[in-house]
């Protein structure tokens, strides 16, 4: 049985989550694209606004996970580690686009314990992330540095990099 649940979580991070989050966000998002976004000046600034948003779990066995819009996430103020995530990145964006933020998502066992961070290039070259509210700073030097900190104790089945503008992956990888 745990071949077929690594089988399925390898599929749906390679595949079908990011064709999930573009469909939702096409059917159920678009009135939220013109929602402005808090102006930040500074990373303590994003950390403030992310604070702002509530934690709230994913669906029925989180397979209804998608990855929202960031001005959805500010407008209803909740959201998962995604949220979080994509917000961080658009603050970013807006703040210092060369900072380059990406989504990391690690597909872990028990999934329920999934998650997904905003990693992007620290003053000094090395990289930090964004673990919902809270910044991670440290001297990461690769995404795979990241992944093991947020991957924990738990069972690492694959892990991916993606782009937060097009939910297109840049990396792959399994365990």
């Amino acid at each position: 049985m745990g071949i077929v649940i690594d089988w399925f979580l390898t599929w749906w991070l390679r595949s079908g989550r990011y064709r999930r989050s573009r469909l939702s966000r096409w059917l159920f998002e678009r009135r939220y694209l013109n929602m402005s976004l808090p102006a930040v000046t500074s990373l303590a600034d994003i950390e403030v606004q992310l604070k702002q948003v509530k934690w709230t779990m994913d669906g029925p066995l989180h397979l209804y996970d998608s990855i929202s819009y960031p001005q959805t996430v500010w407008a209803k103020k909740k959201d998962d580690c995604d949220g979080f995530a994509i917000l961080a990145t658009k603050l970013l964006q807006q703040w210092q686009p060369d900072t380059r933020p990406v989504l990391i998502t690690a597909m872990l066992r028990p999934a329920q314990n999934s998650h997904t961070v905003c990693s992007f290039n620290a003053p000094g070259g090395s990289l930090w992330f964004f673990d919902n509210s809270s910044l991670r700073q440290g001297n990461f030097e690769k995404y795979a540095d990241i992944v093991e900190q947020i991957k924990s104790n738990f069972k690492l089945i694959c892990w991916d990099v993606v782009d937060p503008d097009t939910l297109r992956t840049i990396e792959f990888h399994r365990r």
